[in-house]
């Protein structure tokens, strides 16, 4: 794991392991993609559900595709996770890059520092297009992006969601109850300020930056 310059965020030249990083709290790079859809009018925002076993936010809604970075990769290299996590390739030139956000948390006597590319792509692809990575994440939910302002804005709101999950390699159509408990907490209201940023990347808008 290459470790950033915490006065730059830009590669310091340091490579450990990611539990040392961790356990040094050290800044690492990572990537997110969200994906948005738009359908017969109704737009929508792509989760993953992580993993039930995985050692952090098991089960809860996430990003559609994310990941470190490996040694010597930069920002467009994180879109290997959207073909290994969801079977899908994306060109750099589809892709809108929105800034660049931190993470931290600490937890399980881990300090976890990360410095996260945001990016999003649009892809009206039916769910049965995407190749979901078993070992990553428990399913792939379609969540209206209507729904899901009400959901960060209204306190008890909820609404059901419409998914795959993966068990053994196999797909199976699901759905699942959206809460506000159900996103990975963010202390800068991260899965909140998405539903409304991407929004305006459907209205067509270029100059978009989180």
């Amino acid at each position: 794991m290459e470790i950033l310059d915490p006065n730059t965020f830009q590669s310091s030249g340091k490579v450990v392991d990611i539990r040392e990083a961790w356990r040094e709290g050290s800044w690492i790079g990572t990537f997110n993609l969200w994906i948005a859809q738009e359908i017969e009018g109704r737009r929508f925002l792509l989760y993953q559900q992580r993993a039930h076993d995985a050692s952090w936010a098991p089960s809860c809604l996430d990003v559609a595709a994310g990941g470190h970075y490996e040694v010597g990769e930069s920002l467009y290299d994180g879109l290997r996770e959207a073909k290994e996590e969801l079977g899908k390739t994306y060109q750099q030139k589809d892709v809108c890059f929105l800034g660049r956000k931190l993470y931290l948390s600490d937890r399980n006597g881990y300090k976890i520092r990360n410095v996260v590319d945001v990016c999003i792509v649009r892809d009206d692809s039916p769910l049965t297009a995407f190749e979901l990575q078993e070992e990553e994440l428990a399913g792939l939910f379609r969540c209206p992006i209507d729904e899901l302002i009400r959901v960060h804005t209204e306190e008890g709101y909820a609404f059901v969601s419409e998914g795959l999950l993966v068990h053994q390699g196999i797909h199976q159509q699901a759905t699942v109850t959206v809460t506000r408990d159900s996103f990975p907490y963010n202390w800068d209201s991260y899965h909140q300020k998405m539903t409304h940023l991407a929004n305006r990347f459907l209205d067509g808008e270029t100059h978009l930056f989180y």
